[in-house]
């Protein structure tokens, strides 16, 4: 019985530890990481654990992600279908309260709203002292199969490929099969051959 505690605590210490490296569980699911190399690494860090059975655990857990089917590879299919457009000249706005503008998008936060315009539509945008506006920024909408509301991890393969390419995120709302991403303008272009390419 204490065998099986002792597992049960090594199995999710070892998904702790995931949990906090999206990108090495990342590599886990996609076969593309050394397991024997990792196991080492967790040992490091929690050395009352023997290496082998750190190194089961983590085949253990390879192998459910694999019969999931969300692997790298659907998620690159699943990317690949969606439609990806780049829009200029949008600004975001966030205010403390609600204010009457044609928005593409809305966000209600706990303590502020925050609207995606698009500045060509709206013209002079007054918020007054109660909110700011940021200029110079584009976006990047992505809609997607319905597919992906049942397919853990396709929001973060779109953030690992933008990591990749060097490209910060200012703002990222995803409702449903629809993804917005706020970027600098001089970003965008970037941005969108990351995605699309």
């Amino acid at each position: 019985m204490e065998d099986r505690q002792e597992r049960g605590k090594l199995e999710q210490m070892v998904r702790n530890y995931l949990m906090l490296y999206p990108d090495i569980y990342s590599s886990l699911r996609s076969g593309i990481v050394n397991i024997s190399s990792l196991a080492r690494d967790i040992h490091d860090k929690f050395p009352e654990y023997s290496i082998s059975s750190i190194r089961y655990t983590l085949n253990k857990i390879s192998s459910e992600t694999a019969e999931k089917g969300t692997s790298r590879g659907y998620l690159e299919e699943l990317l690949g279908r969606s439609k990806i457009t780049l829009q200029d000249k949008i600004a975001v706005v966030t205010t403390s309260r609600p204010i009457n503008v044609k928005y593409l998008s809305a966000t209600y936060l706990q303590d502020s709203i925050v609207y995606i315009v698009d500045e060509l539509r709206v013209g002079k945008i007054e918020v007054g002292t109660s909110g700011q506006v940021e200029r110079d920024v584009s976006a990047i909408h992505i809609l997607s199969p319905k597919e992906i509301e049942r397919v853990p991890g396709f929001v973060m393969r779109i953030t690992e490929r933008l990591f990749s390419a060097g490209i910060n995120i200012l703002q990222l709302i995803s409702c449903s099969n629809e993804t917005i991403i706020v970027v600098r303008r001089s970003d965008g272009i970037r941005a969108y051959e990351a995605l699309t390419l």
